[in-house]
């Protein structure tokens, strides 16, 4: 049970790490708006990902 548990907290602070490159890549110029709005969507996503994984790890334990 702890493996799983500490391979949900990995996959959880990847994907936050993942979101802290996205953000800082907003002070980035991006080009143009279709690149903006990807960069976005992906941290939506991210962020998405984040809580499923809490939940998951709520249950778990």
């Amino acid at each position: 049970m702890s493996e799983k548990v500490d391979n949900i907290n990995k996959l959880a602070n990847e994907a936050k790490k993942e979101v802290e490159r996205l953000e800082d890549k907003r002070q980035e110029s991006l080009g143009n708006s279709i690149n903006y709005i990807e960069n976005e969507l992906q941290i939506q996503r991210l962020y998405a990902q984040i809580e499923a994984y809490e939940k998951v790890l709520d249950v778990v334990k």
